[in-house]
Parts: C-alpha cells; sequence; structure tokens
C-alpha cells in the first residue's frame, strides 16, 4: 500500500516543478532571442568557413576570395534571420508583404554570395596551382 505524502512533502514537490518549469522556460527564451540566434549562427559560419578553407590548422593562410564570400553569406543570413524576426513579431499583411520581399531578396544575395563563393573557391585552386 503507497504511503500518503504529508503536506510539506506535496508542497516542496510543487514548487521543485515550478522551479523547473521556469528554468524549461528560460531555456526557450534564450533560445529564440535573436540576439542569441545571431550569435550561435555565426559561430556555425565561422567554424564552416574556418574548416572548409583549411586555415583552421594554422599551417596555411586564409584565402581572401573565401574569407570575402564566407562574409557575404553571414550578412545574407543575418538579414534574412531579421527578415523573419520582424515577420513573425508583426501580424499585419503589410509587414508580412514587405517580410516577403524583404526574404525573396535575402535569398537573391544568399544566390549571390553563393555564386561568389563558388567563383572564389575556383581562384583559390587555380591560385594553389
Amino acid at each position: 500500500m503507497a504511503k500518503k505524502k504529508s503536506l510539506d512533502d506535496m508542497r516542496s514537490e510543487a514548487y521543485r516543478r515550478q522551479d523547473n518549469l521556469a528554468s524549461d522556460i528560460d531555456e526557450l527564451v534564450d533560445r529564440v532571442h535573436p540576439v542569441n540566434a545571431v550569435t550561435r549562427w555565426k559561430n556555425e559560419l565561422v567554424g564552416s568557413v574556418k574548416g572548409f578553407s583549411a586555415a583552421g590548422d594554422e599551417k596555411s593562410p586564409a584565402t581572401l576570395p573565401v574569407a570575402i564570400a564566407g562574409g557575404v553569406i553571414g550578412v545574407v543570413l543575418i538579414g534574412a534571420g531579421i527578415a523573419a524576426a520582424i515577420a513573425l513579431s508583426d501580424g499585419e499583411e503589410k509587414s508580412a508583404k514587405k517580410s516577403s520581399k524583404a526574404e525573396k531578396k535575402a535569398e537573391a544575395e544568399k544566390a549571390k554570395a553563393a555564386e561568389h563563393m563558388a567563383k572564389a573557391k575556383e581562384k583559390a585552386r587555380a591560385a594553389k596551382d
């Protein structure tokens, strides 16, 4: 037969659950905060560019075109993130249309950056040869 919990035990369990819920909410807010998201994106981008360019091993210098292309892609991604944040924060149709235009523009810039990145890779490969 199960033991009956005392009022103090139930109260302490309720407080524990409340604290757990509060910490979960704080973690979610931290994850979706735009500044933190941008920081995470920037760190991921820097890590991928370092891994791609072989400059992370500190044996060969980073090539300028690859570094520039990485910066362009970073700016485009940050712009797209800001446009998405604005679109999500305002429920009016007018701002949604503006953000849609901004997203299309960001996608076009992203495509240009990808093209620039491909050209930079080719130049870097040609410079190695």
